[in-house]
């Protein structure tokens, strides 16, 4: 059966979702969320610019692909006349925002709008195998990471794909818009993949939205699916240097797959030289030492950066 993308972007509380297809596969979809907050790498429901340069930019490496179509998701509780008038009107010109009417779209209320953004998929009339989430900071190789989609879906018939750069020895946050008051489970986070870019296989998406009633949210997005996934039989965590997604970029390598913490003009140029050279990177170079995630220590030890050959 054909296989097509379906794409959906949502502010962080935008959500972008890419559902792909192709003749091997049922479909893929890749989500992205980007964020609500006054800080620059941010966006929200007014945040046009970043919507716009993402569709400017790595958008464009599959805007020839016509069964791949995007969407930004918006939550539009409690936003002012004047912003749902300008989201009317970008509608209008994009045909690509989709309203999730019962989510306040802010940063605190991320989780949530996560939570809400798996249940309208699930509950949707797409067929895909996989959702990738991402920021509106992130850049993307949309054309590798899908072909690398593709060619695990061929070799695993059961899936139950987490794949991003994970971390389990972060700390919790006990001030600062990260706080975590009601977090009881242990002095760590629990083992996550970072929320600039990650890979769900629908099945994982399915339990998410299944039991979402019964999910707690905290006040971290990727932290939340973390800890709802904690104890779910089978999943196959693929920790992957090649996304760049922590809470500073590790610098630029051809390799990457997702970059993170893009300003608009940053987008851009990132699509100009792949387009002119082929490449993610006019040059190459490296800002800090990445690791590879040692799933036999204990999670406080898991992420030794004692190798600088890895991107």
């Amino acid at each position: 059966m054909p296989v097509r993308l379906q794409c959906i972007n949502v502010y962080r509380v935008s959500l972008l979702y890419l559902v792909l297809m192709n003749s091997l596969l049922e479909a893929l979809v890749v989500l992205g969320v980007v964020n609500t907050d006054s800080s620059a790498s941010f966006s929200g429901p007014t945040n046009i610019k970043q919507r716009q340069a993402i569709r400017d930019s790595w958008l464009k490496l599959i805007e020839n692909v016509h069964n791949i179509k995007h969407y930004f998701v918006i939550g539009s509780l409690n936003l002012s006349k004047e912003t749902f008038v300008s989201i009317k009107q970008e509608q209008h010109f994009n045909n690509d925002l989709i309203v999730l009417p019962n989510v306040v779209d802010a940063y605190h209320n991320l989780s949530k709008k996560i939570l809400e953004t798996f249940v309208w998929l699930d509950n949707s009339n797409f067929t895909y195998n996989f959702v990738l989430k991402c920021d509106d900071d992130s850049f993307i190789q949309i054309k590798d990471l899908s072909t690398e989609l593709k060619h695990y879906h061929i070799q695993n018939k059961s899936h139950k794909l987490y794949w991003g750069f994970f971390n389990g020895r972060a700390q919790v946050k006990k001030r600062g818009k990260w706080k975590e008051s009601n977090w009881i489970l242990c002095d760590y986070y629990l083992p996550y993949a970072l929320g600039g870019g990650y890979v769900l296989s629908e099945s994982l998406v399915n339990f998410i939205a299944t039991n979402a009633h019964q999910l707690r949210l905290f006040q971290s997005e990727d932290v939340s699916v973390g800890v709802w996934l904690a104890s779910v039989s089978g999943i196959e965590r693929r920790h992957d240097p090649r996304f760049d997604t922590e809470y500073v970029s590790r610098g630029c390598s051809n390799s990457y797959l997702v970059t993170h913490k893009h300003n608009t003009e940053d987008m851009v140029q990132l699509f100009k030289t792949i387009q002119s050279k082929g490449m993610l990177c006019l040059e190459e170079y490296k800002k800090r030492n990445s690791y590879i995630y040692n799933w036999e220590a204990p999670p406080s030890q898991c992420c030794i950066r004692n190798n600088a050959s890895i991107p």
